[in-house]
């Protein structure tokens, strides 16, 4: 089990987990002359039967948010940590809006320095913390009054922590291995060696994974997971990889390592965005607003594009387009945040719909909705049903599906398939049907007028269809009604079985 701070600078976040674990999280030398967490710490507790508890560390300072957002992107438990003699503090509230708008699955309240203030104060701050979070992910968590220093209320907290780890169970891992990168850095006597949250999949020694989205290959020469050497590590997991093959240069925090038939990059995604509760100036989202996405470890710069609004209103839902200044590497279904341009205030956050969506025709409300679920079979169904086609490996690619998922979803969705390997189209039984028929119908309307030609030219042919059949949809029907001999092609030209060239009287004359 993962878990990640949160709170205000100086609430007594580093200090709690040093508690919890006996590690001192902070470990850059600024870190320890100025007494604040600048960057990302790690701790683990050995909980026994329960498995390695791991605890990442974030700052509290506001200068530090993008690395706070790097931190609790993936973690199965948040604690936010407030401190009973400052209470509630921006950074606080700031940092439950990042909790709420990522969605997290839920975690704990330490009040902190609770030795430091009255037991009325302490009710005063649980009380505003409980109003504060109210309609989030962390309403219904519990309250602990702890301190890090007399250890007061810290074996409760624990015991908590233990009782989640137990429950934490994690099915299969599925889709391709994908990882977000936090921390690059050499190692004397090993080589590279990068750090960060294992989204999905598996990976084991000798792995040949991808940098994304810069392309680069790479080798797994060894690994450790939840701090402890292993020879495989998976999804929900804290990993560092030693890798062979790649130089320090090709890699760095924000990057992503994924499986080699998992690369995916794009500078445009489609999204589902909601507005923070407590957005810049209260003015929610604007359309065409500039932008930084925050997705996994990396901070882009950018811009959104609301679907059918100007505005959004904070705590307002909608979809919009977010065109990007480089390229991510983003699977739909993952979370994201959005700041503003100065990268001082939290405006939004949501869920990536398409990570490689068409370039026009993209403001059609039929198409979001069809996108907008987790169920990978009803997505592809609701697709089938809107588009006339689907491309079926850059689906299964955007949904990050693995062999046996991508069976699955075939299975369960109704559909004819086009083709195969990586040009294979999905298309709905019916529209291949009536794809069929219309083609039937032309060849048999250009028998008729042209009796004396072999055949219609697959150009002309299309131009006779009654509807607009997308290039790829109509070849890839050609060629399934060819081998079903339903049609003939020959000298480039396409018939009907059993028709020949027929002379007009005058030509049988002559």
């Amino acid at each position: 089990m993962i878990v990640a701070t949160a709170g205000h600078i100086d609430h007594g976040k580093t200090t709690l987990v040093r508690a919890l674990t006996g590690v001192d999280a902070d470990r850059l030398p600024e870190e320890k002359r100025r007494g604040m967490t600048i960057d990302l710490g790690f701790a683990y507790w050995d909980a026994g039967q329960a498995g390695r508890i791991g605890f990442v560390d974030v700052p509290g300072h506001e200068r530090f948010v993008r690395t706070m957002l790097a931190g609790v992107a993936g973690v199965d438990l948040a604690l936010l940590v407030v401190a009973a003699d400052d209470g509630v503090m921006p950074q606080t509230r700031e940092h439950l809006a990042i909790l709420n708008l990522l969605e997290a699955p839920g975690g704990a309240i330490a009040i902190s320095k609770a030795d430091m203030a009255s037991p009325d104060r302490v009710r005063q701050v649980e009380a505003d913390i409980r109003a504060l979070a109210a309609g989030g992910p962390l309403a219904e968590a519990p309250v602990f009054a702890v301190s890090g220093v007399t250890g007061a209320g810290v074996d409760a907290l624990k015991q908590f922590l233990l009782r989640q780890a137990r429950q934490t169970v994690r099915p299969p891992a599925a889709g391709r291995f994908r990882l977000a990168v936090d921390r690059v850095f050499q190692l004397r006597g090993a080589g590279l060696v990068v750090t960060g949250t294992a989204y999905a999949g598996a990976v084991k020694g000798g792995d040949r994974l991808r940098v994304a989205p810069g392309g680069a290959q790479a080798r797994v020469r060894g690994l450790h997971a939840q701090n402890q050497e292993s020879h495989a590590g998976r999804d929900g997991e804290r990993l560092a990889i030693n890798l062979a093959g790649i130089d320090l240069d090709q890699i760095s925090r924000g990057d992503w390592l994924i499986a080699e038939d998992g690369l995916l990059a794009t500078t445009r995604i489609d999204v589902r965005v909601t507005a923070a509760a407590e957005a810049l100036d209260g003015r929610g989202l604007q359309d065409g607003q500039s932008i930084h996405l925050h997705h996994g470890a990396a901070d882009v710069p950018g811009r959104i594009l609301l679907l059918d609004r100007r505005r959004l209103a904070p705590g307002e839902a909608g979809y919009g387009r977010i065109t990007l200044e480089r390229p991510v590497s983003a699977v739909a279904w993952d979370r994201f945040v959005l700041r503003d341009q100065q990268g001082q205030a939290t405006l939004a956050g949501g869920r990536v719909l398409d990570p490689d969506p068409p370039a026009r025709r993209w403001r059609r409300d039929a198409r979001f909705v069809a996108l907008d679920t987790g169920d990978a079979a009803e997505a592809l169904r609701a697709a089938l049903a809107d588009e006339p086609s689907v491309a079926w490996h850059a689906f299964a690619l955007a949904r990050n599906l693995g062999d046996g998922a991508r069976a699955a979803v075939l299975r369960a969705v109704d559909h004819v398939r086009l083709g195969e390997g990586v040009s294979a189209l999905l298309a709905a039984p019916e529209r291949v049907a009536a794809i069929e028929a219309m083609i039937e119908a032309a060849l048999t309307g250009w028998h008729a007028e042209r009796p004396e030609e072999p055949g219609a030219a697959t150009v002309a042919l299309r131009h006779r269809m009654p509807e607009r059949v997308p290039v790829p949809l109509f070849d890839a029907v050609v060629a399934r009604m060819t081998d079903a001999r339903r049609i003939t092609r020959a000298g480039g030209r396409l018939a009907l079985p059993g028709h020949t060239v027929r002379f007009s009287d005058q030509e049988e004359r002559l």
